[in-house]
């Protein structure tokens, strides 16, 4: 069964948990992904890191720096197939300290600096086809990344995505979406969805019979195919 982890950095604490479990739960609901409803927490320095294929970096302020432990163990795991989601997860617009912090512990992880993701990649269509990224907030329009081989080992939203998911005690969701609502909330999911998706597959989407039995599954919990939700 797969798990996000969040990769807890320095003090940070684990205020994104009930936005990234409404994350797995649609993954659940609209994909064959084996997906754990609840996420943990791992540490870079933690031996356990390697369990988890997608790991995911929220924050709003300028981080903490990672040890030099722990810089070695995310180029290891990130170099051998893992996949980091960073995401700026600041309420009225990006934040430049976050941006400036994770651009710079990024080029020690990896040696290289964050780039704009094509909006041909595959990760636009690894199961929704998107021709952007959205979260809460609108405000970048691409994707930013880190590309070792054929894969994009780290992928940088500076839309807020988890705030789009979290969830007010009351049951309904805590945070209005910009300036979109909740059809941006739709497409923020799927963008969330494709994130695991390309994490767990890279380029799966040539794949004829992968794409064929994710539609089985999701005929056989009676959802409509990926083209027809929302108009797309």
């Amino acid at each position: 069964m797969v798990r996000i982890a969040r990769l807890q950095i320095g003090r940070s604490s684990p205020s994104s948990a009930g936005a990234l479990s409404s994350w797995a739960q649609e993954v659940r609901l609209r994909t064959s992904v084996d997906i754990a409803q609840r996420a943990t927490s791992v540490r870079p320095e933690d031996p356990n890191l390697f369990r988890y294929p997608l790991l995911y970096w929220g924050g709003n302020a300028a981080p903490a720096r990672i040890s030099d432990q722990g810089v070695a163990a995310l180029r290891q795991h990130l170099s051998t197939g893992g996949v980091l989601i960073i995401d700026d997860t600041s309420r009225s617009g990006p934040s430049s300290d976050f941006d400036v912090g994770v651009r710079a512990q990024v080029e020690r992880i990896l040696s290289r600096p964050l780039e704009p993701v094509p909006d041909t990649h595959v990760v636009y269509r690894s199961f929704y086809r998107l021709t952007r990224p959205y979260g809460r907030r609108a405000d970048a329009h691409n994707l930013e990344g880190v590309r070792l081989g054929k894969h994009y080992a780290v992928l940088y939203t500076r839309n807020d995505l988890a705030g789009a998911f979290k969830r007010a005690a009351t049951g309904g969701y805590a945070l209005p979406v910009v300036p979109g609502g909740e059809m941006q909330r739709e497409q923020a999911f799927r963008l969330a969805i494709n994130l695991v998706l390309y994490a767990l597959c890279f380029d799966y989407k040539d794949d004829h019979t992968h794409i064929m039995h994710l539609l089985r599954r999701r005929r056989l919990k009676g959802l409509p195919p990926p083209s027809s939700r929302n108009g797309r």
